[in-house]
């Protein structure tokens, strides 16, 4: 088995890893260990999202909300502070920072920054692309839709507004962390059973500009990582289209057989599967193995470990019992 670096590459040239099933799985709860290699995230001090602070508000100035166990960040319930998208420009400004010291942030972040050049492989997570939960986050789900209807010449200015603010970044990024490897933009806008819009509304509102930030990371010869967790297939193919070669966090409501075959194996699946707390040890290490069996051949899939729960006892447990059977019945397995 090569070092994850090495099956990566491997993976992204159309090969087999050489041995073993690549996996990986980040702590998402209070003392839960990392799982496997993986990539490395790097976080830049640059970009600002999600405020820590007693603010209540993230940069864009919506009020958040973070979980008992302080794992999680959602839009504050009923806090919109968006509620007529006409009036837009007097109320959403975008976190511009022009004073910042870009080459001293990004200097501070590298030395920070524990890895291995030549066994670990890089990625920024917030290249952009993030628009309809940004819309979300301002209007509420309900509200997001009714305005893609409603008002559809104020969403498209606003959708712009935020694709600017993302270029700007981006642009940012790419020049001061030039070294990162994959470069993942993402929006969940879909639910476990469909979309929450039309294929036609995503041609009109979202996919020009997912595909700008796209374009730019293309243009500067990124891998590109597209994080959706839903049943999204509808939009997979355009976002193939555009040259994501990472699906991240794909899951089993997808038909991921067809999506395989269609892209001969040419994009990398990070596959993370609806396992829940209250399967027995032996039922969640079944279903690891048939859903190996069944994606794994051909290559261009990782096993991206989770446990989607808030019980952190039992979730740490889960994915004890995944990472270790991905671990055992995925050895040697592309032998």
């Amino acid at each position: 088995m090569g070092s994850y670096r090495e099956e990566f590459f491997r993976m992204l040239d159309g090969k087999t890893p050489s041995s073993d099933i690549p996996y990986y799985g980040m702590a998402i709860m209070p003392g839960q260990k990392v799982y496997g290699e993986g990539p490395v995230m790097v976080m830049p001090s640059t970009v600002r999202f999600m405020a820590l602070d007693d603010s209540g508000k993230n940069a864009w100035g919506v009020p958040y909300k973070i979980d008992a166990y302080g794992t999680g960040f959602m839009p504050a319930p009923g806090e919109f502070m968006l509620t007529d998208i006409t009036k837009w420009k007097d109320i959403v400004k975008a976190p511009y920072n022009y004073d910042l010291d870009w080459a001293a942030a990004a200097e501070k972040d590298w030395a920070n920054l524990k890895w291995d050049k030549e066994t670990q492989v890089t990625s920024i997570f917030g290249a952009g692309g993030g628009y309809f939960l940004s819309m979300s986050g301002f209007m509420g789900f309900e509200g997001t839709m009714l305005a893609m209807y409603d008002e559809p010449d104020a969403f498209h200015e606003l959708l712009d507004y935020l694709c600017d603010y993302d270029i700007y970044m981006l642009e940012h990024l790419l020049k001061y962390y030039p070294d990162v490897d994959v470069w993942g933009m993402g929006d969940d806008n879909a639910t476990e059973i469909n979309p929450f819009f039309s294929y036609e509304m995503f041609k009109e509102f979202y996919y020009p500009r997912y595909k700008r930030v796209a374009d730019l990371l293309m243009e500067n010869g990124k891998i590109i990582s597209y994080h959706n967790c839903g049943r999204c297939e509808d939009f997979m193919d355009d976002f193939v289209d555009m040259g994501v070669r990472v699906w991240n966090c794909a899951t089993e409501m997808n038909d991921l057989m067809a999506f395989k075959a269609r892209t001969n194996n040419s994009v990398i699946l990070e596959f993370a599967p609806r396992l829940a707390v209250g399967d027995p040890e032996e039922k969640v290490r079944a279903k690891v193995r048939a859903w190996i069996d069944e994606y794994a051949p051909g290559g261009a899939f990782v096993w991206l470990v989770n446990s989607l729960t808030s019980n952190v006892e039992a979730g740490a447990n889960l994915m004890d019992w995944i990472s270790d059977e991905v671990a055992t019945y995925g050895k040697g397995f592309y032998l």
